[in-house]
């Protein structure tokens, strides 16, 4: 049996919830009107609910906040402030102190504390809430938004998982996991313009997106290049700085599984990264070309379009099934033109299968750091091919000189710090 104090440490935090709920109640509504007093009483009463455990008591308690809401608002209803906000959060205060008080509930005083200061920071945020989704937040973004998070949220777990078809190429959870990269790059990129102005945005955007796919946001800026040419040079610099952000991610990966091929891997790494960073560094918009106005309205279009996502699942379908055929036919010990291959597809894995074998001896180390930056060049031709049919011509011209630059330097560092 627990000790007797420890008894009193679900009403405590019923208090405090009770306090904290109605203080900020009593803050924003007139006299008259259910304040701390009776926030604190309803917390007490659905602690000890929720600590006694009994049923018949816990639904007349119910009832009978029911039976008060609704005589208080009948006899206050011409009240001027008078809502239903306040009732709401007595409900939810009882339901907040009974599972913080409950045995059943595993972790159920964390979550009810954390709960009611989510609460009170929303019932504070009344006005700001308001003016975000009246007057910022348009029609078509939560249209978009809505169909964003189904995308998300519905189709992907309704798709069959794991490898399926000629040479188990297909993963279809995988490759909608792509299409879902490549719309959340525009998504939240779209946003982050809209926030914090387009110059920021980008970049911001750039980096994140890098993180995550460099593949999928090579696209998604093309795309938008396309959409809007008068800002070529400012997405042209953003393309730069998400592939630049690979080569440090990939150092990174290598760390955590193969520390040694890490360390020899180093040097070839971080030339192609810092190259990368230094032109994004360098590029600026010629004076010909219209710059960003972070301080004025930013004509936006639509945040999620569906179409040019589902167009690069389909290339990206096709490219994993010429990969697979590959990899059966000429087998795993043609690591150069696997690594090649594959590299189009998704460097990670490439990344993956090439520090497997160094761990377990089958590779050195240079056949290794070569097949991974063979792969990511094959990768950086696939997105340059990218930025030419989904941008303009001159933007994909400008995105495969910062890959020669890029590349240039890591092979040259490859061939000057030869592995010993």
């Amino acid at each position: 049996m627990p000790p007797v104090h420890l008894h009193w440490i679900p009403i405590i935090e019923a208090l405090l919830i009770g306090i904290l709920v109605g203080a900020q109640r009593e803050a924003v509504k007139p006299s008259g009107h259910i304040g701390v007093r009776e926030f604190v009483t309803i917390a007490i009463i659905g602690s000890l609910c929720g600590m006694l455990e009994n049923n018949y008591l816990t639904a007349s308690a119910v009832v009978s906040i029911l039976v008060y809401l609704t005589t208080f608002r009948f006899r206050e209803k011409n009240l001027e402030g008078s809502g239903f906000t306040t009732d709401l959060a007595i409900l939810a205060v009882f339901c907040l102190s009974f599972a913080g008080s409950s045995d059943d509930f595993e972790h159920g005083q964390t979550t009810a504390i954390g709960l009611s200061i989510i609460l009170t920071l929303f019932l504070e945020a009344k006005d700001k809430l308001q003016h975000f989704f009246r007057e910022t937040i348009t029609t078509v973004e939560f249209s978009d938004t809505l169909r964003f998070l189904a995308l998300i949220f519905i189709i992907y777990p309704l798709l069959p998982s794991g490898d399926m078809g000629p040479f188990d190429a297909f993963n279809f959870q995988r490759i909608w996991m792509f299409v879902i990269l490549v719309s959340s790059v525009s998504f939240v990129g779209y946003f982050f313009e809209k926030f914090l102005g387009q110059s920021i945005g980008i970049k911001l955007t750039a980096i994140l997106g890098g993180l995550a796919s460099t593949t999928a946001t090579t696209q998604a800026f093309s795309r938008d290049v396309k959409d809007d040419p008068a800002q070529e040079t400012a997405y042209w610099q953003a393309t730069v700085l998400a592939n630049a952000v690979q080569f440090p991610r990939i150092l990174a990966f290598l760390s955590v599984v193969a520390p040694k091929l890490a360390v020899v891997a180093a040097w070839p790494l971080i030339a192609a990264g810092g190259t990368g960073f230094a032109i994004a560094a360098l590029i600026r918009p010629p004076k010909s070309e219209k710059k960003f106005d972070s301080t004025g309205r930013i004509e936006l279009g639509n945040p999620f379009t569906l179409g040019p996502a589902l167009k690069f699942g389909a290339v990206l379908a096709v490219i994993i099934f010429l990969t697979k055929a590959a990899t059966v036919v000429f087998g795993t010990h043609s690591l150069i033109w696997t690594s090649c291959i594959g590299g189009m597809m998704d460097v990670d894995a490439i990344a993956v299968t090439v520090a497997d074998l160094f761990h377990w001896g089958k590779v050195d180390d240079r056949l290794a750091i070569t097949s991974m930056l063979l792969a990511t060049l094959m990768n950086a031709i696939f997105k340059t091919a990218t930025a030419f049919t989904s941008g303009t011509q001159k933007f994909g011209l400008k995105v495969g000189f910062s890959f020669v630059a890029m590349f240039a330097a890591a092979f040259l560092t490859l061939l000057l710090h030869t592995p010993q």
